[in-house]
């Protein structure tokens, strides 16, 4: 009985923890951003929208001079699969749910 509990909480503890929400674009103009500026697109993210179905899972937040909040987070795809680590996304572009 005590080996499944010991294997349980090995396989728990190897897994990443989640530092805050999951969130989707708001809208079809959302932008992955390269740092905590409005206009500075991540330089993968050049030329490419970031549809519905994609996901940030934000690790923490960030504000610029002017007071603007962004998440700072992994991007994953359609599938589930990471697509651009540590990304900033302006928080009125995301929906992180209630």
């Amino acid at each position: 009985m005590r080996l499944p509990l010991i294997a349980a909480c090995l396989v728990a503890g190897a897994l990443p923890a989640l530092a805050g929400p999951t969130c989707s674009p708001s809208d079809s103009k959302a932008r992955v951003l390269g740092s905590a500026t409005i206009d500075d697109i991540h330089p993968a993210w050049q030329g490419r929208k970031v549809g519905y179905g994609w996901s940030l899972q934000v690790k923490r937040e960030d504000h610029d001079d002017a007071g603007m909040t962004y998440y700072v987070g992994d991007l994953y795809d359609t599938h589930g699969k990471l697509a651009t680590r540590n990304v900033f996304a302006l928080d009125s572009e995301w929906d992180c749910g209630p």
